[in-house]
């Protein structure tokens, strides 16, 4: 372990002991004593203090007497945890917040944490929208362009005198003139499943199929590669379900995210794990506790902010 870490490990410990609502006289002169002995005691603490700040600066409610109400253990991974995850924590939390998501503010709808949201378009047809996505749309004489910047949506396209509706993406785009079609976009890739007639997908590189109703397939940066699982799970999230069939951990994980108030993180061993079953999307606790009773995990709340999973 090299000075470095060594200080910043004391600085969590110093830290933790400040926030216990147990610190002394006599312990803040030997913290005073620490700090001015090295000045990788005085780097690793201004880090810590300004990770913690900046992770949960726009969180109603943080204090130091939530941090002393854990204990002492909690405390400590908290801590470890806040100055980890840094600006990534700061920014998934904003992210997770309503009205915060950074691709609501340039769109013309978007949904905050756990809301679906269904609107009506300018041709009678409507789109719901998964929770955490955010559309554009343009809708100017014949056109019927719907833009997906986050999230995920279902389509209902009611036949009309314009041209076919395209449902797009960063990785390409779905045309149908009449029918139910669903797009949803993930980290590396975008999926999109034809629920009700037939759906026209084009890629970005010009390469096109027809998915047949009740079929799906992903935009990778690749190309199109049609997918096996199915419809009815997939679109569960439209129901306030979240339908797992042999799933790695992280992909089920990634998908109750948007339901998720807080920091929610998930340990690389635990994401390698398989998992079926039918979890509830709108209560995300009881999710998690659920999937707990399937799989030897260990979830932990922090403050009510962070939440942990790792293998138990």
């Amino acid at each position: 372990m090299n000075a470095l870490t060594e200080a910043v490990q004391e600085a969590i410990e110093w830290m933790a002991l400040q926030r216990s609502g147990q610190f002394d006289a006599q312990q803040q002169q030997a913290f005073h004593r620490w700090l001015a002995t090295d000045r990788q005691h005085q780097q690793a603490w201004q880090q810590l203090e300004q990770r913690v700040q900046t992770t949960f600066a726009n969180v109603e409610g943080v204090s130091g007497r939530m941090l002393a109400a854990d204990p002492p253990m909690r405390r400590r991974t908290f801590l470890r945890g806040a100055l980890g995850l840094g600006g990534l924590a700061a920014g998934t939390f904003c992210l997770t917040r309503p009205g915060w998501q950074l691709a609501g503010l340039r769109a013309d709808a978007s949904t905050g944490t756990a809301q679906r949201e269904r609107i009506t378009l300018a041709d009678g047809s409507s789109l719901l929208l998964n929770a955490q996505s955010a559309v554009n749309l343009d809708f100017e004489g014949r056109k019927r362009h719907v833009q997906l910047l986050d999230g995920g949506a279902i389509a209902d396209v009611r036949a009309c005198d314009r041209d076919a509706l395209r449902l797009s993406s960063r990785l390409g785009s779905a045309s149908t003139a009449e029918g139910r079609c669903m797009m949803t976009l993930l980290s590396d890739e975008v999926q999109v499943w034809a629920l009700q007639r037939s759906v026209a997908l084009t890629h970005l590189d010009g390469s096109r199929i027809t998915l047949g109703e009740g079929q799906g397939a992903r935009f990778t940066r690749g190309g199109i590669e049609r997918l096996g699982t199915s419809a009815t799970g997939a679109s569960a999230w439209s129901r306030g379900m979240l339908e797992a069939r042999n799933q790695n951990l992280s992909t089920v994980i990634e998908a109750l995210r948007p339901y998720h108030r807080g920091v929610l993180t998930l340990s690389p061993d635990a994401a390698r794990l398989k998992i079926s079953g039918l979890f509830s999307l709108d209560n995300s606790h009881q999710a998690l506790a659920a999937m707990a009773d399937v799989l030897p995990l260990r979830v932990e709340h922090f403050l009510g902010l962070w939440t942990l999973v790792t293998l138990g």
